[in-house]
């Protein structure tokens, strides 16, 4: 009589365990509701608020907006226009994104891997390819300028090209060059990644590399079977992190040309959208559908992406198991 006892009294009442379940949803959505809140204020209602004003052409009036429904004409401009620069605007900011996403994934990794080994003064390069990375990008950028200008303006570099007797160049005027100088300073600034590569090589396991070397593989059969796969992952991570970064690629091309200079070859998409919402009159419904137009290019890249990665293919053991169910 006295276990039967004892055991009655160790059970809790069922909404005890409700009131406490409560309790703790309260305070697990209290402690969210900073991140909630700017979600919602900062990028839902203004991305819904874009979505509105694409369908609208918006002047200012006597210091006022005036917003007059004009349909998808905004978005036929886009397409259709005379005057629309956004195909050409697009087409650099994708080869910019296509081609900067394989040299900083290919570097990050190959200089993670060379981190990754133990050597004197390797701590000392983890610094230094980190540290260029929490240095803002605009201060970043003037640094730059100021070392790739011409000989005339000062330029560090071209003047130690005179004094090794070669040829200046032109780095930020000429197409070709700038778009080299774009492509350093991504690399320059990509210490984050490194960093997250070097932490995933620290979760390969070493036995597995030790039987690879044990059966007679070298280097590149230890990445290509035991590294590469487990890593695989974060990889594909960092790519869709890169792709979205340098898809709104903006504060380069401000610093180092300003409208886009040579030959409109650094009017990336982000520029075009801020020109056209902030400094010419009356486009800013024209620049939301541009806004959207280039969200729905990125999400269907994105869709691309995951898709070759496996993500969205349907599991063929589950089909085969379903159909020997059946």
């Amino acid at each position: 009589m006295e276990i039967k006892r004892n055991t009655s009294q160790n059970i809790v009442p069922k909404h005890s365990r409700l009131k406490g379940s409560a309790k703790e949803a309260v305070a697990g959505y209290l402690f969210a509701a900073p991140a909630i809140l700017g979600f919602l204020i900062l990028t839902l209602y203004p991305m819904l608020a874009s979505l509105v004003y694409s369908f609208h052409k918006i002047t200012i009036m006597g210091g006022h907006q005036v917003m007059k429904w004009i349909g998808l004409d905004n978005f036929k401009t886009i397409f259709y226009g005379p005057g629309s620069e956004f195909g050409k605007s697009i087409s650099v900011t994708l080869i910019y994104t296509f081609i900067n996403v394989f040299l900083v994934i290919v570097f990050c990794l190959a200089v993670a891997l060379l981190l990754n080994r133990k050597f004197v003064g390797r701590n000392l390069l983890r610094a230094v390819f980190f540290l260029p990375s929490v240095i803002p990008m605009l201060a970043t950028t003037i640094v730059w300028q100021m070392l790739l200008q011409n000989q005339a303006k000062g330029g560090l570099v071209n003047w130690l090209l005179l004094k090794l007797g070669a040829t200046p160049l032109d780095f930020l005027n000429d197409a070709t060059n700038i778009f080299g100088t774009l492509f350093l300073m991504s690399l320059w600034t990509c210490g984050g990644t490194i960093v997250v590569f070097l932490a995933t090589l620290q979760d390969v396991p070493g036995e597995l590399l030790e039987a690879v070397e044990m059966d007679g593989g070298n280097a590149w059969h230890k990445f290509a079977k035991v590294t590469y796969p487990t890593i695989k992952p974060v990889v594909f991570f960092q790519l869709i992190m890169c792709m979205m970064t340098s898809i709104q690629i903006y504060t380069q091309s401000v610093v180092l040309s300003r409208n886009g200079a040579p030959d409109r070859m650094t009017y990336f998409i982000n520029l075009m959208i801020y020109d056209h919402s902030f400094v010419q009159t009356g486009m800013r419904g024209l620049a939301s559908a541009e806004a959207w137009l280039v969200f729905l290019i990125t999400m269907v890249i994105t869709g691309i992406l995951f898709y070759f990665q496996g993500a969205l293919k349907r599991d063929k053991s589950t089909v085969r198991n379903r159909r020997g169910r059946a």
